[in-house]
């Protein structure tokens, strides 16, 4: 992977900061408190090795979103088994259609990730003006993401152009939850940013 310049890195900052405040707000108006954004941070790297940090996570759960359009990728968000447990706990009292569903965790995490993701993916196709938007989210349950399903995600993206993004969503009452983010993009997403970064140098 070619190095990444300062310029592109605080480009790629500010994207997916206001994709998470974004996301915050969504958060906000889903639980009915304030919800806000700290200890916000993005890593840089090869997807090979930013990928194998899913097997760190103690019993994980994954949400896969495919990025399609003018540019290609894909989003992996990551939840701890406390956050996979916290997350629908703090949120079905507002979701109470889902009360009596049994498979309510996975789908309260799966908008969660609609909420997430979309606010991220629409903020690069905004900044960057590319025509991109994100698929139907794919669960990856704790007792399915085992090495062997995480050597062919890495084999299916080697060396591609990778984000780390982490946050904590810091809830007005009740703690925070503190998913992160992996994100595999194509050659496309960094020459876009490069022409940004030209375009603003003049």
């Amino acid at each position: 992977m070619e190095k990444i310049s300062k310029d592109i890195k605080a480009i790629a900052e500010s994207i997916f900061f206001k994709g998470y405040e974004k996301a915050s707000q969504s958060f906000s108006n889903l639980s009915g408190e304030d919800v806000s954004v700290k200890n916000f941070e993005i890593f840089f790297g090869e997807s090979d090795d930013l990928l194998k940090k899913i097997v760190k996570t103690k019993n994980p759960t994954i949400l896969i979103t495919d990025i399609i359009g003018e540019a290609k990728g894909k989003s992996y968000l990551v939840f701890s088994e406390r956050d996979s447990k916290a997350i629908p706990e703090l949120l079905i009292n507002r979701m109470k259609s889902l009360q009596h569903n049994p498979d309510f965790e996975e789908i309260i995490l799966k908008e969660v990730d609609n909420m997430v993701s979309a606010a991220v993916i629409t903020e690069l196709s905004n900044q960057l003006d590319l025509k991109i938007y994100g698929d139907v989210p794919k669960i990856i349950l704790p007792e399915d993401a085992t090495r062997t399903w995480l050597n062919d995600e890495i084999e299916d993206n080697h060396q591609m152009f990778a984000i780390l993004s982490t946050a904590n969503f810091s809830f007005e009452s009740c703690g925070k939850i503190n998913p992160y983010f992996i994100w595999i993009l194509d050659k496309q997403f960094q020459s876009t940013m490069n022409q940004k970064k030209f375009t603003h140098a003049n």
